[in-house]
Parts: structure tokens; C-alpha cells; sequence
């Protein structure tokens, strides 16, 4: 079974990869807390992921930065950037089975 580090490991390179290489890291029962609420389940987290990635501007990729990851346990702690497009930004994973079981995820502006 994957540990949270490869799930972690996966997640951020899965971004590259595509939204199928995104969601193989969550499971039905995965939730996702967003400034806006909760989502839950694979298609409510395809539809979040699709919104995200169609938003994303030409450059943002070159800008994104990462200035703090840590695992612990179950845990997975990101924070990161993406001037000008995301002044900060964190997500915080829970890793369960091999899959991100519960995501937070909070930007600035």
C-alpha cells in the first residue's frame, strides 16, 4: 500500500500528469475542505479539479513555488505560492488506504 509520502509525492506531480493522474489518488468516501465548503466523492473532487485547472493562466506554472512540505504520520502539510496569480496558498492531507481520504485547501489572493 502506498504511504502518505508516495501519495503526497504522486498528488504534486500528478498536476502534470492530468485530472485522471489527479483523482487516482482519491476514493469515493475522499472529501475535500474548500473556503467555499466541503466536497465529497469523485465526482464532486473531477468537477473541482476541472474548474481549477481550466482558471490556471499561462505562466502559472513557471510562478508556483513550493516553501514548506512536511509529512507526518498520516499527514501531509503544503504551502506554496504562485505570484501573482496566488500570493499563499496551503492543503493539508490525510492519508488513509493509499488514498487522500480528507484535503483542505485554502488561497490568497
Amino acid at each position: 500500500m502506498r504511504t502518505t509520502e508516495d501519495v503526497f509525492a504522486h498528488h504534486l506531480q500528478a498536476f502534470a500528469q492530468g485530472l485522471d493522474a489527479l483523482l487516482s489518488d482519491y476514493s469515493e468516501e475522499s472529501s475535500i475542505l474548500l473556503q467555499s465548503g466541503p466536497i465529497t466523492g469523485i465526482p464532486a473532487i473531477r468537477r473541482f479539479f476541472e474548474a481549477f485547472l481550466k482558471d490556471i493562466k499561462p505562466g502559472f506554472w513557471e510562478a508556483f513555488k513550493i516553501h514548506r512540505q512536511d509529512v507526518c504520520a498520516e499527514m501531509a502539510y503544503l504551502v506554496w505560492e504562485a505570484k501573482p496569480f496566488i500570493a499563499m496558498a496551503t492543503d493539508t492531507l490525510l492519508v488513509r488506504d493509499g488514498k487522500i481520504h480528507v484535503q483542505t485547501f485554502t488561497a490568497l489572493g
